[in-house]
């Protein structure tokens, strides 16, 4: 089935490059492989289930945005349950009705095609903004209209005809609010809401933390919260993100603390920094400092630090801090739903030696008995059990927290997560330590892994 489902423009090489992949397992067999591999590319290509939102509890609570949240127009029509979790007050979790057929739906003379990255982004519960938009066949404003995506790029932009290509993809439909015209003034991509989303495929509302409150909610994916969880930064930590933009989890952290201690946020990409202050600013966050600097050379090793923690700016003292969170750059292969995905084999290894690089910075900043929790978006073993497996190797210090036991305390039973897979170096006693949210589980793939350092 893998070799059939075209869901990368380097289709066959990744497919083998998967298949290695998954064959570090221990004790797996060729059947198993193609099997998970058949799962996954499935699984890949729908939208998770569940929408969740992350309520800032700096500046409201949940039973508040709940209560918003039923006012909003059509909100009971677009979800089968919405849900707070006791455990974790700052989760807002809603579920996606049952999922459409496309018979069901196509019954509108006029029909749009937008590219595959904006496809994604209705399947998940996004409207449709021009700069997507790559044809439109006509309408009138407040006209309904099927939407397609153009899942291989072949489509010119201002296509005028109907769409007829095998890759078309139907996402479902909408009401046009803006003209062809406008959409494609004099050949230039129009700006602002197109077309209002009705239904979908996936089920899941439109739903935007743009319908709320400024600073009063995040639209954040289930795993990534649950990252900033695993952390557990307390009021009087000093906590390092290592890798922050565009700044999600570092708001998320800031809650936790209470606004107190102090994190340090660093992003490389300068053009990213603004955006970071601004998320910051917006949320209330008063206990963080964002600093644009290359964390792989954020260890200053011509001074150590003698219980001097004044200078809180990179390079940093060895041994500065108590929580560090290594989000790193991954190959964003738990994305779902991905349409289209047009990475590279060349691509996809070399993460690998750019994620070692951090981690070894991770390790000597962290103080002894601090916790580094390193995570990705991605499922590959390579860039994750291979990344846990050397670590142990070569950092005799670290030792595993048991995240999955953190998990489970959260009482989230209705939300399963699995372990991490055995593989060399790393035995099934160690590998049930880590949080794998892949086709197993009804969200995005993530995976999570937390270490603490000893003396």
């Amino acid at each position: 089935m893998c070799q059939e489902t075209c869901l990368f423009k380097h289709q066959q090489s990744i497919v083998d490059e998967l298949k290695q992949d998954l064959k570090k397992i221990t004790e797996i067999d060729d059947v198993d492989v193609e099997k998970k591999l058949n799962d996954l590319f499935e699984w890949l290509q729908i939208s998770p289930k569940i929408t969740t939102f992350r309520v800032n509890t700096l500046l409201t609570d949940a039973d508040k945005i709940l209560t918003m949240l039923l006012n909003l127009k059509n909100i009971n029509k677009s979800l089968s349950s919405i849900s707070i979790e006791s455990k974790l007050p700052e989760l807002i979790i809603i579920e996606a009705k049952k999922c459409h057929q496309e018979k069901e739906m196509i019954n509108h003379d006029n029909e749009a095609v937008v590219d595959a990255a904006c496809g994604a982004a209705v399947l998940r519960g996004s409207h449709v903004f021009a700069p997507g938009i790559m044809g439109l066949t006509g309408g009138n404003i407040n006209d309904k209209i099927n939407l397609y995506a153009d899942i291989t790029g072949l489509s010119k932009k201002g296509f005028i005809k109907k769409y007829d290509n095998d890759s078309k993809k139907y996402l479902g439909y909408g009401i046009l609010r803006q003209t062809r015209n406008e959409i494609f003034h004099e050949g230039n991509c129009g700006t602002g809401l197109a077309i209002e989303m009705i239904e979908t495929i996936s089920g899941l509302p439109q739903l935007n933390e743009t319908d709320l409150p400024d600073g009063f909610v995040l639209l954040q994916n289930f795993p990534s919260i649950i990252c900033s969880r695993i952390v557990d930064p307390q009021p009087d930590d000093i906590v390092l993100d290592m890798c922050a933009a565009p700044g999600n989890k570092t708001t998320h952290l800031s809650a936790l603390m209470k606004n107190k201690g102090k994190i340090i946020a660093m992003e490389k990409i300068k053009s990213k920094i603004s955006k970071m202050k601004n998320n910051c600013q917006k949320f209330g966050c008063k206990n963080v400092d964002i600093f644009c600097f290359d964390a792989t050379k954020s260890v200053n090793n011509q001074i150590t630090n003698e219980n001097n923690n004044s200078l809180l700016e990179p390079p940093f003292f060895k041994q500065t801090f108590d929580k560090i969170l290594l989000d790193g750059p991954c190959s964003v292969l738990g994305k779902r739903p991905q349409l289209f995905n047009k990475i590279t084999c060349k691509e996809l290894r070399a993460i690998v030696p750019l994620q070692k690089k951090l981690f070894t910075s991770a390790v000597e900043l962290l103080k002894d008995g601090g916790t580094l929790v390193y995570s990705t978006c991605t499922i590959t073993i390579a860039e994750n059990e291979e990344i846990v497996a050397w670590a142990l190797k070569n950092f005799p210090c670290l030792k595993l927290n048991p995240a999955r036991q953190q998990y489970d305390s959260f009482n989230l039973e209705k939300y399963p997560v699995s372990s991490g897979y055995p593989i060399e170096d790393l035995p099934s006693n160690l590998a049930d330590n880590l949080l794998r949210f892949g086709s197993e589980n009804n969200t995005v793939g993530f995976f999570i892994a937390s270490f603490k350092k000893n003396t």
